[in-house]
């Protein structure tokens, strides 16, 4: 597992260049320039005495011809690119034009990108959406609060604070902090890789640092203008809270609506079966969830039920570390959840939903292609 840790902000480049060391970078370098024809430099250089690697990206025309979104989009869709990553890519463009689109009152598909040299956001872009495929950081990734950095910054439609809108747009929901350095130091398109790849916050988290990689950025400042990434192995320990409600006078199809309701927001939700005052029967509402969804979830539990009060109490549990890997059954893909304590693998389980599609496709039961991919065990 990852941990991005953005406290010098963080902008495509500098994500390539703290990653690059994970992945196989010659790799890297051929599927970006099957999308577009450029020099990519990877270099060592030191900011504030600290080894950290620097990425260049020197362009081979005086002008490229991408102009808009839509100009980006067309020539990454056409592009010879393993459709996993070009689908990554696409998205992370779409995320950044998405908040320009907003910002500007403009139509998506006319959108220019003025801050950045176009090549500089293609190269970014499938840059970036090699590395997350390639080391399954999307929802698998842990982040710390982001530095925005401070003051102002000039675009091409005036002076305008840090962060840019575009930037301020795209971080919604994400931890984010300013401080005394009167720089941009997120970018646009670092923070539409992040929002692409949904971290997690490290909040409350206990792990294991197995290596530390430095990403250079190109300004020189008091602060080291750096993103600093950790490859980490979890050791299990998160802090995560319960909440809690009994309700006597809630009828089943309400429990089921809140199920709905909660879905995408807690971690896990029980209805158990008990008795309040006077005999009556009643449920205790039981949610799991993460710090910064207690109180959206408490109300959401008074909201649809009535209940006058949840309680809260924070716990600490134990977790597997998770990755994914992806193996062939009758040549469609499946992607096998693996678990890990302490680095021993404790759980490999395939993910239901892809064999529900291939038992559909095939019509072969679902419990014959379990059988099958636990007999593929040695290839995982």
């Amino acid at each position: 597992m990852f941990l991005l840790d953005p406290f010098s902000g963080i902008s495509g480049d500098m994500f390539i260049a703290a990653m690059i060391d994970f992945v196989d970078r010659e790799e890297m370098i051929k599927t970006i320039k099957k999308v577009i024809d450029v020099e990519i430099e990877v270099k060592k250089v030191k900011k504030c005495h600290i080894l950290a690697n620097k990425i260049n990206i020197i362009p081979k025309k005086e002008s490229y011809n991408i102009k808009t979104y839509k100009d980006i989009k067309n020539l990454i869709k056409t592009s010879d690119i393993p459709k996993n990553i070009k689908l990554s890519s696409l998205e992370i463009l779409k995320i950044l034009a998405g908040a320009e689109s907003k910002v500007h009152d403009v139509d998506i598909e006319k959108v220019h990108f003025h801050e950045v040299g176009n090549y500089d956001t293609v190269v970014d872009v499938i840059g970036a959406s090699y590395i997350i495929n390639k080391l399954q950081l999307k929802d698998n990734c842990l982040y710390k609060p982001i530095n925005l950095g401070g003051g102002f910054v000039k675009t091409k439609h005036g002076i305008m604070p840090v962060p840019a809108p575009a930037t301020a747009e795209i971080l919604k929901d994400l931890k984010t902090f300013f401080s005394d350095v009167n720089e941009e130091l997120t970018t646009p398109t670092g923070a539409s890789i992040l929002k692409y790849i949904n971290p997690k916050l490290v909040n409350g988290r206990s792990m294991v640092i197995k290596n530390v990689s430095y990403g250079a950025g190109d300004k020189d400042l008091e602060i080291l203008n750096a993103l600093r990434v950790f490859k980490v192995e979890n050791i299990g320990l998160k802090r995560v809270f319960v909440l809690e409600s009994n309700v006597d006078d809630v009828p089943g199809e309400i429990l089921g609506h809140l199920q709905d309701v909660l879905k995408e927001k807690v971690r896990d939700l029980h209805f158990i079966p008990t008795y309040m005052k006077k005999n009556r029967p009643a449920y205790t509402i039981k949610a799991i969830v993460d710090e910064d969804k207690v109180n959206e979830v408490a109300k959401s539990i008074m909201r649809e039920t009535g209940s006058l009060g949840v309680r809260i109490y924070d716990v600490e549990r134990i977790v597997s570390e998770r990755s994914f890997e992806t193996i062939k059954l009758f040549d469609e893909d499946v992607k096998i959840k693996i678990g890990k304590v302490g680095g021993e693998i404790i759980s490999k389980k395939p993910e239901f939903e892809d064999l529900k599609r291939i038992s559909e496709k095939y019509s072969i039961p679902i419990k014959k292609l379990y059988e099958l991919v636990f007999s593929k065990d040695d290839e995982i």
